[in-house]
């Protein structure tokens, strides 16, 4: 019997959903207002959230413990003020950055009418601050390869990988750390990940994986891999 490396899947349609005039947002895991049962954090990942901000606002949160929190444009560029950071993250940009416990950190959409959509990812930080880092990447680098945009060795004990994979295009991820916990986000199209079939805004926590398989089940599929 081929044994599975344990894991467990976050469905799409079970995300927390909040929603104002200003801004919709769908988390993963327990954030801010939203509290499930079963949503409790992933080891050190405690947040996963998908924010869409209308045009000209501005949406400030507040760290409840010492964290770090990785941003990743998906439409339009987003300002971000947190910490010791004041920058404007654009697409093909992640950025990292330290929030010291009850400081604010801020999202606005210097767009006056355009929506525009991010990720924002939450870990509990490490014993020491890490120093805020802008990391850039070039979609062509992701065709029907895993790329590694944040590298463990380079902040915290945190990686992040992307690609973007024709449909049967096949990967396989090994973690830098043989200890490490894993979560695999499906941001466009569907994947089969470790036997498991993940739809479009799917997320599997993953542990105890020496190596991760994938394969993409449609025409120009984008998954993120977290290792923290």
């Amino acid at each position: 019997m081929i044994q599975q490396t344990p894991g467990r899947i976050y469905l799409a349609d079970q995300r927390g959903l909040t929603e104002t005039s200003r801004f919709r947002r769908h988390s993963t895991f327990n954030f801010d207002g939203y509290q499930q049962e079963f949503k409790e954090p992933f080891g050190r990942l405690r947040a996963l959230n998908e924010e869409t901000l209308a045009g000209g606002h501005r949406l400030e949160l507040t760290a409840e413990t010492a964290s770090l929190v990785l941003v990743l444009p998906i439409i339009g560029a987003v300002g971000v003020a947190g910490g010791s950071t004041v920058a404007t993250v654009q697409v093909e940009e992640a950025q990292l950055l330290h929030l010291p416990a009850q400081s604010v950190i801020s999202f606005t959409n210097l767009y006056e009418t355009e929506l525009i959509s991010f990720l924002h990812i939450w870990l509990t930080a490490a014993d020491f601050p890490a120093p805020p880092q802008l990391f850039s990447f070039d979609f062509q680098a992701l065709e029907n390869n895993l790329a590694v945009i944040v590298s463990a060795a380079a902040q915290a004990g945190i990686a992040l990988s992307l690609g973007r994979f024709a449909g049967r295009q096949e990967a396989v991820y090994s973690p830098q750390n043989a200890e490490a916990h894993l979560f695999a986000f499906v941001l466009a199209g569907a994947f089969e990940v470790e036997g498991r079939l993940l739809h479009e805004k799917d997320g599997l926590a993953l542990w105890q994986a020496a190596a991760v398989e994938l394969e993409a089940l449609s025409n120009d599929a984008l998954v993120l891999v977290l290792e923290f």
